[in-house]
């Protein structure tokens, strides 16, 4: 019996110009998996990029150290919690915040404007008084105008005496006098300091008021003088 031959594979050589052809197809699928996977990376970070708020430094700004007009912004003014009417001429009381150099006091004098006429009335910020004329004599932006000058003024008295932001809402309702009281009492606002400078202006004589914080707390009075709730009301469309 004879041995079985066994046959032996012959691997043929490929033609050079075909082995070049199979390397560069090799190499433009390692090169298109790479940009796969490098626009699948550039995708997600883009991704976490639009989602992710930026955040501010310590000090408010934007990571420089110091007191920025922006942190001074958050100490002071916080969001305002006021009616559209009032919203409307945010604009406006920002241009004239700026110009007398309190723009971190913008939240607080729409605030005001808030109690003072909901954005509803022509003298918007009710301070013709102020400037020494008849009660609704100014209209809007003339009102927005004086309104900011006159918290400029309070702002200015009330720090020099030392007195807090509650005295100086407070003072402009009552006048400016109301500052030189207040720091007689150290300059801090309470309830009962503002209703002890009305109960003296006005002689001790009372109106009815029917605002539900007056009527919670003493039944609905007040005392003949401004608003002795004026701080108050003002301070409850400021969220801390």
């Amino acid at each position: 019996m004879q041995p079985v031959r066994t046959q032996k594979t012959v691997r043929r050589r490929l033609p050079e110009a075909e082995v070049r052809r199979r390397q560069r197809a090799r190499r433009r699928q390692f090169a298109l998996l790479g940009l796969a996977v490098l626009l699948i990376v550039l995708i997600f970070a883009f991704r976490h990029l639009i989602s992710t708020p930026q955040q501010s430094g310590a000090d408010g700004g934007t990571g420089n150290s110091g007191t920025s007009a922006t942190e001074e912004v958050k100490q002071v003014a916080k969001a305002v919690n006021v009616y559209q009417s009032v919203m409307y001429y945010q604009p406006v009381v920002q241009k004239y915040a700026e110009q007398n150099g309190i723009p971190e006091y913008t939240d607080v004098l729409l605030a005001i404007m808030q109690v003072e006429s909901g954005g509803k009335l022509t003298d918007i910020m009710q301070s013709s008084g102020s400037a020494g004329l008849p009660n609704d004599s100014l209209e809007e932006e003339s009102s927005i105008r004086q309104g900011c000058t006159y918290f400029a003024h309070l702002l200015s008295k009330g720090k020099s005496l030392d007195c807090d932001l509650d005295c100086i809402i407070q003072a402009y309702n009552y006048g400016s006098g109301f500052l030189d009281y207040a720091a007689k009492f150290n300059g801090v606002y309470s309830t009962e300091l503002a209703e002890k400078f009305a109960e003296k202006q006005s002689g001790g004589n009372t109106i009815q008021y029917d605002n539900p914080m007056a009527v919670q707390e003493n039944g609905g009075w007040r005392y003949a003088y401004g608003n002795m709730f004026y701080a108050r009301l003002v301070k409850q469309y400021l969220i801390e």
